[in-house]
């Protein structure tokens, strides 16, 4: 039997899901932003300002969207350390239009309350999941959040792997040992690279903080319910470079392919099941091929460019 997160038709759309602009703490303004992420060639970005919800539908031409969202963060109490922020999205279709409660409109501003205990997080949640949204737990590396100070949690979608503007500005870009943990713990997430860009600095200049993390969506096409919904599903790989072409599992096997790679390890929660380096530069990996013990819970796989770049896929959960 063939398992696999990508949907069986459609193409790849690439994307940033974690975005600021002027009507929170970024510094261009929404159509500079759109502008920019356009002209690089993205697909599609959602804005998520802090805890004002955006939607700039009005930005769609063909073959790039906009997608509604917010960054939504309770407010940390004095002396707290932890700063619990979460990506929110429209959530696959089927549950949207159950959800009890609506969706927010554009410029609503969403709950921002201070957090004092895990059952007020999971109400903050909740808020959003009964409205139809997917959350997604953003840089938990620098947010100082240990994963069990998530794994409490309920109602989360997916949790930031990489957060390019974390990384940036603090070295702390990567949350894969805060991810692994959860998944060993038995919690279901897909993982995200993210740019979480703010813009203080020149879009051409070494201390941006666009264009360096970001997700390709597997979806049936270009418009947000369909991008929605594959990211739901997970539908879709990270990256900061690499080029994700198939990941799955036939029976025991696990097939990846890839463009070129240095190395491709396969993971899971029994420790690394298998991996493999290229010896030459001009002989570079483009997949890999193995089996698995049929003991995991579920695989993952990462891999890395020339250039120290690196593409995650989502698990498939066994």
């Amino acid at each position: 039997m063939k398992r696999t997160t990508f949907i069986p038709d459609g193409r790849f759309y690439k994307g940033n899901i974690h975005c600021h602009s002027t009507r929170s703490d970024g510094h261009l303004p929404p159509e500079k932003v759109v502008e920019a992420y356009h002209g690089k060639g993205y697909h599609f970005i959602a804005f998520t300002d802090h805890n004002l919800y955006s939607d700039f539908s009005g930005f769609n031409e063909d073959g790039f969207i906009t997608i509604q969202g917010v960054e939504a963060n309770p407010a940390m109490p004095e002396k707290e350390t932890r700063a619990y922020h979460f990506i929110v999205l429209p959530g696959d279709s089927r549950r949207r239009e159950a959800a009890p409660l609506p969706m927010y409109r554009h410029g609503d501003e969403t709950p921002c309350e201070p957090f004092f205990s895990f059952a007020d997080l999971q109400n903050f949640i909740d808020n959003f999941y009964n409205r139809g949204y997917m959350v997604m737990i953003s840089h938990p590396f620098w947010s100082r959040i240990e994963y069990d100070q998530i794994l409490p949690l309920k109602n989360l979608s997916a949790l930031e792997i990489y957060n390019f503007c974390s990384g940036v500005i603090e070295n702390m870009a990567e949350s894969n040992v805060c991810y692994d943990a959860l998944l060993r713990n038995g919690m279901r997430l897909w993982c995200a690279a993210v740019d979480d860009n703010h813009n203080e600095f020149p879009l051409s200049g070494a201390r941006r903080d666009s264009f360096g993390g970001f997700i390709w969506v597997k979806a049936a096409s270009l418009c947000e319910r369909d991008i929605c919904d594959a990211i739901s599903q997970g539908s879709f790989y990270s990256s900061t470079g690499p080029e994700i072409y198939d990941f799955y599992l036939d029976g025991d096997t696990v097939h990846f392919s890839s463009s070129p790679a240095a190395r491709i390890y396969v993971h899971g929660d029994i420790r690394q099941i298998f991996s493999d380096a290229a010896e030459d530069p001009g002989r570079p990996l483009t997949g890999i091929t193995g089996k698995i013990s049929g003991d995991e819970r579920y695989i993952r796989v990462e891999c890395y460019d020339f250039n120290g770049k690196k593409a995650y896929t989502n698990p498939i959960f066994l």
